[in-house]
């Protein structure tokens, strides 16, 4: 080989070289956690669709269904627009939660909402539909989709598809509302994302030892081969609120607590204040925290998750 051709090679290696550090670089300087949305934007639902990156928050600024999209998760979100204006005809407007959206197998995508219900008064689980990740999403049926009044209500739903494509649906009884425990359930559902399939399974409950009057906001994600339900614990309006999960080698269990808080402001070295009401895309964890500007304001932040074996954890920078 001449020593022209073997300088060449050098060379392009040498400039491969440099924009690989660089990228790597320019990653790393992304600050972590990473302010996505500033202004109220809690229980913030993460999605990837139509070559965006989608985020959902509970009810604020009059808005039903908050929605941004953004080409790069760490770069602009965009204009907050309302993505559902009417909700279902058995509930009423102003406490609209935790909303959640995935895109099914037929392209279309399902949003599970909280709202309340007209007729028990207590937080009930609604579904809607829509053509585009923005909206406008069309509520299904005139009656909610998950409501147990007799547990306090149902809150918090979060769609799953395990690798086999079975879907499922997280949520949580609000059993704190009228001084019972509350337990993550887990609900099978058909391919429309709508239809119930059999009865929901406990996955976990309170422990007021640990986790004092509740459970909540549950979400459920696969790595390698083991289940992982992350949740929140504590007064969401403060420093205690904290992300938590538990793991199991199956969808039925059973479902062992991590030994340490998944962040919590004590190990998220404070950077933030009450990190809570994940939801989680691959590599990519949006949630909030708590603010006083004045008045109660929680912002959506973005990190990223690593794994140290089986153990999940965040990476800050």
């Amino acid at each position: 080989m001449s020593r022209l051709r073997i300088g060449l090679i050098a060379a392009a290696l040498s400039i491969g070289a440099l924009i690989s550090t660089t990228l790597t670089a320019e990653a790393a300087s992304v600050p972590q956690p990473y302010l996505a949305i500033a202004r109220d934007f809690p229980d913030p639902g993460l999605l990837h669709a139509n070559g965006k990156y989608w985020l959902y928050s509970t009810n604020s600024g009059g808005l039903n269904l908050p929605v941004s999209s953004a080409t790069d998760p760490y770069g602009t979100w965009g204009a907050i627009t309302e993505g559902m204006p009417t909700i279902g005809a058995w509930a009423r407007t102003g406490l609209t939660w935790a909303p959640d959206v995935s895109q099914l197998a037929d392209g279309t995508f399902v949003l599970y909402y909280t709202a309340r219900d007209i007729a028990s008064n207590r937080q009930c689980i609604g579904a809607a539909k829509a053509d585009n990740p923005a909206g406008p999403f069309i509520p299904v049926g005139d009656q909610s989709l998950i409501c147990t009044p007799d547990q306090g209500g149902s809150i918090d739903a979060s769609g799953f598809t395990d690798s086999d494509g079975t879907r499922y649906i997280a949520w949580k009884n609000d059993g704190n509302a009228i001084g019972l425990p509350t337990h993550l359930c887990i609900q099978k559902v058909a391919a429309d994302g709508v239809t119930l399939i059999g009865d929901p399974q406990i996955a976990l409950t309170n422990d007021p030892a640990t986790e004092g009057s509740l459970i909540e906001a549950p979400y459920l994600i696969k790595h390698k081969g083991l289940y992982y339900l992350f949740y929140s614990y504590g007064a969401y309006d403060n420093e205690n609120y904290t992300e938590a999960y538990a793991s199991a080698p199956s969808i039925n269990g059973p479902w062992t607590r991590g030994s340490a808080p998944f962040m919590s402001t004590a190990n998220m070295g404070g950077r933030v204040v009450g990190p809570g009401g994940a939801s989680i895309l691959g590599d990519l964890v949006a949630f909030h925290a708590v603010t006083h500007q004045p008045g109660l304001v929680r912002p959506t932040y973005l990190i990223n998750l690593k794994w140290r074996g089986t153990t999940p954890t965040v990476q800050l920078h």
